[in-house]
């Protein structure tokens, strides 16, 4: 993993993988068991559940939660305060 950038703010909890390049902004919350590909940008406050899976180059923005089990595919954008369910 390199030049990836998450917040002082930000809470990454145990068992996160995340790809080259990637940020993570203030107030962010990354659950157990998730992996998020490369080139990715998590504004801020952004919810990611338990056991989700991001593609590379997917840029989620502000006020976003994404529930477990969902999948994102590559060059995936979800706009503000959007809310995903498995």
């Amino acid at each position: 993993m390199s030049n990836i950038f998450i917040h002082d703010t930000a809470v990454v909890d145990k068992n996160v993988k995340m790809g080259d390049s990637t940020s993570v902004w203030h107030f962010s919350h990354i659950q157990e068991n998730v992996n998020i590909g490369s080139y990715c940008v998590l504004g801020q406050n952004v919810n990611i559940g338990n056991n989700v899976n991001i593609g590379n180059n997917v840029k989620i923005q502000n006020n976003v939660s994404i529930y477990e089990g969902v999948t994102l595919e590559d060059y995936v954008f979800v706009a503000h305060l959007v809310f995903l369910l498995m």
